[in-house]
């Protein structure tokens, strides 16, 4: 029987799509953020003075510093929020050191060090997107005091040493020689005078730095140091390069009962050259503590350098604080054992409120995986898709043909930035799962990671090759070079993407000659196309974007001008010709480095004058800021989706020269980095080889229909039946298949639609009976 198949689409088009161009907060807090305020009547005192006030409402665009008042809020995920935290000092003292927690976001800063007068106010301001379901109180708690925290330590606790040999072994690769060490993450928060982190930089050199960016601790000659901001230090010395073991382990695995071995094995002092250091520090969950444990600490001869006479113990606050056990003295005896236990400050204060979130989001939800009809030709059956919502907002669908613009424009709001560090990636992602799709000739990654093509530019060479890599392991060194210094073969790469899922050929426009070309994915072979000229009303304008609109076809592009003006164009394949759609306007500059569109539609900005990722309308120009990059993005970067799985990917580079592969949220706007992609090297002109299922390209299946074609799903409402209608009337007998691909309002599926596959198997009239009804089987 011959075999066809088609792409049917069912596209649930939602209103809530405009939440995608929102703020958001910083999670690191910044100073601007925290606003001196006359003292008003808070809504929890302490006993002993400390009142705290705590505010939740919808954001206004035009008031970012606004602080409600409001006990409780109504919204829905991707609305944005403004959370108000007020604290007021009612002390007869200053206080200094400020520790703010709530039940939704964890730690919104902790030993914060600003001077709170008796009497006075401060505030703190929290912008965000909703980015998930709510429903209860938040409860938060500040924490304030006149001095730090700081230890009690015992260096009489009994010796129990715990060999982390058969546990992990580091690979201390960071750094420099004598400073080599390695980013780990632990599996719990550690918390260090009270700034909590779950990353490690762990150095051959006897110390730990947490959060660790920079990694790379060598020696130091003082204490409290200044080459790290922070520390917990064993035994800090120098000690001889490639000599010796560094180890982790994890203690039980009960979360809240953890710890956390780091392990020094058979080291040697490099001056003077002393071998048979094994030392370690376990990290207790529970207590927040720490244990220094000492196997072995030199020769045992009692020579210069023995017994930590070349090295430092203790915790380092930052650095101008520290609290050392020895320094530079033989006390490091072997059988030593030196518990630190956190000590809260004897004037701390602390004071609780709560207030009522309500946050939902509709949840679509699909019990019919798929559908499988059987008729005789001649014959017209039915089975229903079955679509429930078992959010708690209403679910709205309609059918039809994908919208012409997915995201509608929004006010801009000016938020702060959130922290993002590129030199702070260690670790690679899961292999993503996703559809299956055409892969390109050249096999650059034999069906593993995730395949990706660019323009690599090395800022130290100057070198542009055109590469495919994989997006996981992006190093220069796992790329496949397809053409070398691609701006000598006179091609100056401004932006490009694949089209119609065609993986054999990258389509790219050039800033120099203004041409729009197609290389080949295995060859580099370049096929002109024509020459789209932007229309130069702003100056010097040029190319720096392209993105294929899956729900159209249509390729878009994005120009820049030297004043800050960006703009949107349509760019016809047949005939090349750019057409003017209008300015990216966000109500400010902007700098649209890269374009990226989603399975919906949805088209998205990188704006590097600003560090933001904005919604786009594809009909105007008009957008709007979804949410800051946190970190300064500087000259040439990627963005794209892999429409398989919705995931926004990044191909960063920051005015340090630090580059990375992140993931970006469409909706917040925030960045999670994933891995780094080498120092000095940019990424552009970013395409990724997969397609986004079967419901790419809406293709007639005139054998399939569905009864109804728009509708909304209340919470808790039954849920929705529909007949779909399998017409084996017109068709000739056969097996065919197509995609019933379900787009929603549902937050989780934003950017990538729900895919019932359908199966309809059309048999001869006359055939066997059993399939003239349409069993299902």
């Amino acid at each position: 029987m011959p075999a066809r198949s088609a792409n049917w689409l069912l596209l649930f088009t939602a209103s809530g799509l405009a939440a995608l161009a929102g703020a958001r907060s910083a999670d690191a807090v910044e100073l601007p953020s925290l606003q001196r305020v006359a003292a008003h009547a808070p809504r929890a005192c302490s006993a002993d003075g400390l009142c705290v006030d705590v505010g939740v409402a919808l954001a206004d665009p035009g008031q970012p510093d606004a602080c409600s008042t409001q006990s409780s809020v109504v919204a829905d995920v991707g609305d944005q929020l403004a959370w108000c935290y007020t604290l007021t000092n009612g002390s007869d003292h200053t206080l200094s050191w400020h520790t703010l927690t709530d039940s939704l976001h964890g730690d919104l800063f902790a030993q914060l060090h600003q001077d709170i007068a008796p009497g006075e106010s401060w505030r703190y301001i929290k912008l965000e997107v909703a980015g998930a379901v709510v429903d209860g109180d938040v409860d938060a708690s500040w924490t304030a005091s006149g001095t730090r925290p700081d230890y009690a330590v015992d260096d009489g606790v009994a010796f129990d040493y715990v060999d982390a040999s058969d546990g992990t072994l580091l690979d201390l690769t960071g750094g420099f020689a004598h400073a080599r060490s390695a980013l780990v993450q632990a599996p719990f928060p550690v918390d260090l005078f009270g700034t909590r982190s779950d990353m490690l930089c762990i150095g051959a050199n006897g110390a730990i730095q947490p959060g660790g960016t920079p990694c790379a601790i060598p020696m130091t000659y003082a204490f409290p140091s200044t080459y790290v901001t922070a520390a917990i230090a064993p035994a800090w010395s120098g000690y001889a390069d490639s000599v010796g073991s560094v180890y982790t382990k994890v203690l039980g695995s009960t979360p809240g009962q953890r710890r956390f071995v780091v392990e020094w094995k058979d080291l040697a002092l490099d001056w003077p050259s002393m071998p048979g250091f094994t030392f370690e520090v376990i990290i207790d969950e529970a207590s927040g503590g720490y244990l220094f444990q000492y196997l072995s600490t030199g020769a045992g001869t009692g020579d210069f350098g023995d017994a930590g006479d070349q090295a430092i113990a203790g915790l380092q606050a930052d650095g101008t604080t520290a609290q050392a056990y020895s320094s530079f003295a033989p006390v490091l005896t072997p059988g030593k054992a030196v518990r630190w236990t956190l000590q809260p400050p004897a004037d701390a204060l602390s004071a609780s409120a709560s207030v009522h979130a309500d946050v939902g989001a509709p949840h679509l939800v699909l019990p019919v995986a798929q559908l499988n009809a059987f008729a005789a030709s001649g014959i017209s059956v039915s089975q229903p898709i079955v679509i429930g919502n078992d959010g708690n907002r209403t679910l709205e669908w309609s059918a039809g043909e994908y919208p012409s613009s997915s995201v509608a424009a929004h006010p801009r709001r000016s938020v702060a930035r959130t922290v993002f560090d590129a030199s702070a990636l260690q670790r690679r992602p899961a292999k993503t799962v996703g559809r299956s799709s055409r892969t390109s000739t050249a096999g650059v990654l034999g069906g593993t990671g995730l395949p990706a093509y660019a323009v690599q530019l090395d800022t130290n060479t100057g070198a542009q090759d055109y590469i495919g890599f994989d997006l996981f392991a992006p190093d220069a060194g796992n790329a496949q070079v397809i053409v070398p210094d691609i701006d000598l073969a006179g091609m100056y790469v401004a932006g490009g993407d694949f089209v119609d899922n065609d993986f054999s050929r990258e389509w790219m426009l050039d800033y120099y000659y203004d041409e729009l070309y197609t290389l080949d994915t295995s060859d580099g072979s370049k096929a002109l196309v024509g020459w789209p000229v932007p229309q130069r009303a702003q100056p010097n304008e040029a190319w720096w974007g392209a993105a294929w609109d899956p729900a159209s076809g249509v390729l878009y592009a994005a120009s820049n001008a030297t004043n800050g003006w960006s703009g949107l164009y349509a760019i016809d394949r047949q005939s090349a010709v750019a057409t003017f759609i209008g300015k990216i306007d966000t109500g400010t500059p902007t700098t649209i480095a890269d374009i990226a569109i989603d399975q919906s539609g949805a088209m998205y900005g990188l704006d590097t004058l600003n560090d933001t990722l904005v919604a786009i309308d594809k009909a105007s120009g008009a957008a709007s800021v979804v949410g800051p990059l946190g970190v300064d993005a500087k000259f040439a970067q990627g963005i794209k989706f892999d429409r398989s799985t919705g995931i926004l990917y990044w191909t960063s580079y920051d005015a340090n020269g630090a580059a990375a592969v992140a993931t970006i949220d469409p909706v917040t706007g925030t960045p999670t980095p994933l891995v780094p992609s080498g120092d000095q090297r940019q990424l552009f002109a970013l395409a990724i080889a997969k397609a986004g299922g079967d419901c790419t390209q809406p293709l007639d299946a005139p054998w399939l229909s569905l009864s109804t074609a728009s509708g909304t799903l209340a919470p808790g409402a039954p849920f929705g039946v529909y007949d779909v209608t399998f017409d084996a009337t017109t068709i000739a007998p056969g097996d065919y298949e197509a995609s019933i691909c379900v787009f929603s309002n549902d937050p989780a599926r934003r950017t990538q639609p729900a895919i019932v596959p359908v199966h309809f198997n059309v048999a001869p009239a006359g055939g066997d009976t059993l399939f003239e009804d349409g069993f299902d089987g």
